[in-house]
């Protein structure tokens, strides 16, 4: 099945926190993540999403802002990619343990398990992106969101497709004082 390669890029970096690195170990000496105290407020983050298979290199900005109101993270990314294009995406954490979340954003199939250990912070999900035949086409993505120091975050997602590796999106998160 065909690819549309510009709507796997628009879409796997809208589908960003998150959003992602790939399957990284936990950092067992580094400070927890905990989503409510990074992304509370603005953040800053400078990515590019790329496909060796469909021959895509999209560099972009995106800049959240993050709403905690001791249950509920909403965060809003505003992401803008060098080739001019604009998107909006919302996602929402309720923090369901001290360790743990559910998410959901809208083309994300059901709610996603998030899941803290340490400075890392790991979640999979199903997300919907348009075919170039004009049909659906679902992506998996496996995201993890890895706590450089308290400023900084790393955040990498690996794309796939039918169990194959498509693509890759990687983001420097800087918290704004």
């Amino acid at each position: 099945m065909p690819v549309d390669r510009r709507a796997l890029g628009r879409f796997a970096l809208g589908a960003l926190l998150a959003p992602a690195l790939p399957r990284a170990a936990a950092a067992a000496d580094g400070p927890p993540l905990v989503l409510e105290d990074f992304f509370t407020g603005r953040t800053r983050g400078e990515g590019l999403f790329e496909s060796d298979l469909a021959g895509v290199r999209r560099p972009f900005t995106v800049d959240t802002v993050g709403t905690f109101d001791g249950r509920t993270l909403i965060l809003t990314e505003y992401i803008a990619y060098a080739d001019g294009q604009k998107e909006t995406a919302v996602w929402r954490f309720d923090k369901t343990g001290p360790a743990t979340y559910d998410g959901q954003r809208s083309r994300v199939a059901g709610v996603v398990p998030v899941r803290a250990e340490g400075g890392v912070v790991r979640m999979g999900y199903v997300a919907e992106v348009t075919g170039t035949d004009g049909k659906p086409l679902k992506l998996r993505f496996e995201d993890t969101l890895r706590l450089i120091d308290e400023t900084t975050l790393l955040n990498t997602a690996a794309v796939r497709f039918l169990g194959l590796t498509v693509g890759k999106v990687e983001v420097t998160f800087l918290k704004r004082r």
